[in-house]
């Protein structure tokens, strides 16, 4: 297929950086298509399943059981869906994570989207597989999402299921010592403010992780309109401006129906650290961070930079930036190596947390 029959050929700022692989898997799966961003969101809303579809998505793998529960929360007033993951009995036996009176360690997982798509089935294959090779419990959260929903519902709704995750870890079979969150773009923001905010519950348990995969933590600098300025502080924005899957133009749509488009209220929420984790008064003493970065994306900067900060507060984390590849490739094990390699990584760093 050539460039001229591309919505979304690769743009030429950054077809150089890109590694080969993924470069022919997107221009296989995502060229040829029209992305979210690029129409209105009420055309995005009328048949979602024509922008947001898999891309050589990994294995599924058996497990256990698979439960869904339901569970108020507030601000407004409603319910989310909790999928609760228990690896089989073998792969439990085989990670050797069992406590004496036989309970597991729990892995709390926040899909990403933008805070606007996304839902249980985003992150399913890598639940499932993570399950299984590490022998714990995975907490799949479906929070509730922009625009009907905006800031800072989806983080409410997901503090309410992390304490409810340890409300209800004795039903569960987890071990309330061994808790870790998570979660990929949106996911991964979700996931740092809610390792502040657990910090500060005394009657919390310690995280043992918080895993960050191509996270957002600044979200002062994505206009309402037009690019970025050329001063901005993450220059990442600007070098990889025309990043496949992740463009600024696709930040800038999700911002908007996330955040708003209210000049005066928008520049309160982003200064907050609900919004801007990189932002909160202190990084001192919170979980263990293990930050994972693709290397052609618009967020490659914020990763790195998060990671510097909390390594400044004293902070244990870790970072590795896959060269070469675009946000979601850890979605795409299916046929890239370095996604393969990511998830190797994210199985490692949790049994590590894990065995502490």
């Amino acid at each position: 297929m050539s460039d001229a029959t591309l919505v979304n050929a690769l743009h030429p700022s950054v077809v150089d950086r890109l590694d080969p692989q993924f470069a022919e898997i997107f221009t296989k799966y995502q060229a040829p298509k029209l992305q979210a961003h690029q129409v209105t969101y009420e055309e995005y809303n009328a048949d979602r399943s024509k922008y947001t579809f898999p891309i050589a998505s990994g294995s599924y793998p058996s497990v256990g059981s698979v439960k869904i529960y339901k569970i108020p929360v507030s601000d407004p007033s409603g319910e989310i869906a909790i999928q609760v993951y228990h690896p089989t009995e073998n792969a439990a036996e085989k990670g050797g994570m069992k406590t004496p009176d036989g309970k597991l360690p729990a892995h709390v997982n926040y899909h990403g989207g933008g805070f606007v798509i996304g839902g249980l089935q985003s992150d399913e294959s890598w639940c499932r597989q993570v399950c299984q090779a590490v022998g714990c419990i995975v907490l799949n959260v479906d929070y509730r999402l922009a625009p009907e929903f905006p800031h800072p519902v989806p983080l409410t709704d997901s503090w309410s299921a992390l304490k409810w995750t340890f409300a209800s870890s004795e039903d569960l079979g987890i071990d309330a010592s061994r808790v870790s969150i998570g979660g990929l773009s949106a996911g991964g923001q979700l996931a740092a403010v809610l390792a502040l905010l657990a910090r500060d519950e005394p009657e919390m348990p310690k995280l043992a992780l918080q895993m960050l995969v191509v996270p957002l933590v600044d979200t002062r600098f994505i206009p309402i309109e037009g690019p970025c300025n050329q001063d901005v502080p993450y220059r990442s924005y600007i070098q990889n401006e025309y990043a496949p899957c992740l463009p600024v133009a696709r930040l800038r749509w999700f911002f908007n129906l996330w955040l708003g488009t209210d000049i005066a209220k928008r520049t309160t929420l982003t200064k907050d650290f609900r919004a801007s984790p990189i932002l909160a008064s202190s990084h001192a003493n919170l979980a263990p961070a293990s930050i994972h970065v693709a290397g052609v994306d618009s967020l490659t900067s914020e990763g790195m930079a998060y990671h510097d900060t909390l390594v400044r507060a004293g902070t244990k984390s870790q970072l590795k930036v896959y060269e070469g590849v675009g946000h979601p490739f850890g979605h795409w094990d299916g046929e890239l190596d370095k996604a393969k390699e990511f998830i190797q990584d994210t199985i490692v760093a949790l049994k590590k947390a894990y065995s502490v």
